[in-house]
């Protein structure tokens, strides 16, 4: 198929004010930020105490999927949709440095909360963030983390923000031989893993759509009644009321896919990473990259002079519905969803290894896919070439 013509004008998504692939900011700080790993998925420095450790830190929030989870609170009175807010800022920072191989060492979490307490009840909200960050420090513990939550801040902003906004900060440290240093060559292979489904963790199941796009998904397809009914919850353009369901798998609603929790890439990438240090293929994994801000283009971030060559299987069921709703180009829906591929792994081409991520895979319950592969880029410029159904997108 041939590529997709794009105009020069802005997406539906930048319209909105948002920046999928956030460039100006990474132009503004390449040269300020401190990062002796260039081509590892996050900026690592060497621990000051002790060379023999790297250290991190990585911060990061749900966006504004806390507002959909506010509107269907709203509308429902079921304050428990508001605790999936923290496994989306909690995994948006955890799975981000799991990418880069800090998952064997110490890792501290603090949190920071803006609120409006004129238009939300504040109590209500921090209960129940309060209440998942336990049982998330649970379940890591329970799969070898050594996690830490220490609390954070809580800012009472009502001339700033109208509705609440939440992040999450990680801090770690990794020793430097389990650092994974984004060292990818041309012919090694791109495997991916399935953002939808139910993983083994997973108490029901996942639309797949993670933290990013949510602010053209919720818009373009939450009902225009609610930006009249709850105006501090921003603008709606969209048809669907709370609930209503239009054919998505497992007969979700469309208002409760958007909700669906960013899958726990940490522990996924814990599992896999402890298997290959095992069989001695920890050298073979040369990068990862979580699907988010950027979405199929994001392993663009691992490497150098490397264009990544992906087949991308048929997006999920939500980004199609969102796509139909909205008339976003599909080049654009691409990088603002990650549309099924959650997490790429990026491997030396050995059977080995292979096995071994068909043995997480069926371990997790989380598909595997075989992407492509990776060739040397003409420009020494990284570069994504992805073919979809919808066109071959050049990023």
């Amino acid at each position: 198929m041939a590529s997709e013509a794009i105009g020069s004008g802005p997406s539906e998504y930048e319209k909105l004010g948002v920046d999928a692939g956030k460039k100006d900011v990474r132009e503004i700080f390449k040269n300020r930020v401190e990062n002796e790993y260039p081509n590892a998925f996050v900026n690592i420095i060497t621990d000051p105490l002790n060379r023999d450790y790297g250290l991190t830190q990585h911060m990061d929030g749900d966006g504004s999927k806390l507002v959909q989870r506010l509107l269907i609170y709203s509308e429902t009175g079921d304050s428990s949709v508001i605790r999936g807010a923290v496994d989306d800022g909690l995994e948006m920072n955890l799975g981000d440095i799991a990418a880069s191989g800090f998952v064997f060492g110490t890792i501290t979490v603090t949190d920071v909360v803006n609120i409006n307490a004129l238009n939300l009840p504040k109590k209500v909200i921090m209960n129940e963030i309060g209440q998942r960050f336990q049982e998330l420090m649970e379940l890591y513990r329970r799969y070898g983390f050594d996690i830490h939550f220490l609390g954070g801040e809580t800012g009472d902003l009502p001339t700033q923000v109208n509705s609440a906004v939440f992040d999450v900060a990680v801090w770690a440290r990794a020793l430097k031989k389990d650092i994974i240093e984004g060292n990818v060559e041309p012919g090694d292979k791109i495997y991916g893993f399935a953002s939808d489904g139910q993983a083994v963790w997973e108490d029901k199941y996942n639309s797949g759509v993670m933290s990013n796009g949510l602010t053209l998904g919720r818009v373009g397809t939450m009902s225009a009644d609610y930006e009249k009914k709850y105006p501090h919850l921003g603008i709606h353009h969209g048809k669907y009321k709370i609930g209503e369901k239009d054919g998505l798998p497992n007969d979700m609603s469309v208002s409760d896919a958007l909700i669906s929790p960013t899958r726990h890439w940490g522990i996924f990438i814990k599992i896999l990473l402890e298997k290959l240090k095992k069989l001695g293929l920890y050298e073979d994994i040369k990068g990862m990259s979580l699907n988010t801000g950027g979405a199929v283009s994001k392993i663009s971030h691992i490497g150098k002079g490397i264009t990544y060559m992906k087949e991308m299987p048929p997006a999920t069921e939500l980004v199609k519905l969102i796509q139909r709703e909205t008339s976003e180009s599909w080049k654009a829906m691409y990088k603002g969803f990650n549309c099924g591929v959650g997490l790429d792994v990026v491997v030396k081409d050995k059977p080995e290894i292979k096995r071994v991520l068909e043995e997480v895979s069926e371990e997790t319950h989380i598909k595997e896919y075989e992407l492509g592969k990776c060739e040397k880029s003409p420009d020494g410029v990284n570069h994504v070439i992805a073919k979809t159904d919808y066109g071959t997108f050049d990023y």
